[in-house]
């Protein structure tokens, strides 16, 4: 299963454009430069995977914005990440892929996501276990999302409900 985990700002800051020019002699600004076609193969993967119907799987999470799996399928493609969001549409697919669930229980709610997002702009969130509970009660029976605490799974599996998964 292949989902979508980057986005071309993201691979341009963290070294892969440095990296495609260093090792392959190109320019990434090229239209057909390696750079540009593997993010141009980004903009068509997709954000989520459901499993046997009972499972989705998301590179972040569920964020302020995704009540349901329906919302991703109504996503246009090609689709351009765009971080500093002016749409609920560019809110859901920062939700997707860069949300976190809060670091404790007692964290309910939507909170800033300073580490993700240390500009402060607002758009990349943490989630906490009352968003986990509201949307695994309308949509799936086990939730993956990374940066998932460890105490959040304890407690869900303890109650033997719904589950939210860290990989």
């Amino acid at each position: 299963m292949c989902i979508r985990d980057r986005d071309r700002w993201i691979n341009n800051g963290f070294g892969f454009s440095e990296e495609c020019a260093a090792r392959l002699g190109e320019d990434p600004d090229d239209e057909d430069s390696v750079f540009n076609r593997v993010n141009s193969l980004f903009d068509w993967l997709p954000l989520a995977a459901v499993i046997e119907d009972k499972i989705i799987c998301l590179h972040g999470g569920i964020g302020s914005t995704l009540n349901y799996v329906e919302e991703i399928e109504t996503l246009q493609r090609p689709l351009e990440v765009i971080h500093e969001v002016s749409t609920i549409d560019q809110q859901l697919v920062v939700d997707i892929l860069w949300s976190d669930p809060t670091d404790n229980d007692s964290e309910i709610g939507i909170h800033a996501n300073t580490i993700r997002d240390p500009n402060g702009t607002g758009n990349i969130v943490k989630f906490g276990p009352d968003r986990v509970q509201q949307f695994l009660a309308v949509s799936y029976t086990h939730l993956r999302a990374h940066e998932t605490p460890e105490h959040l799974v304890c407690r869900l599996l303890l109650e033997k409900k719904k589950t939210l998964i860290h990989i």
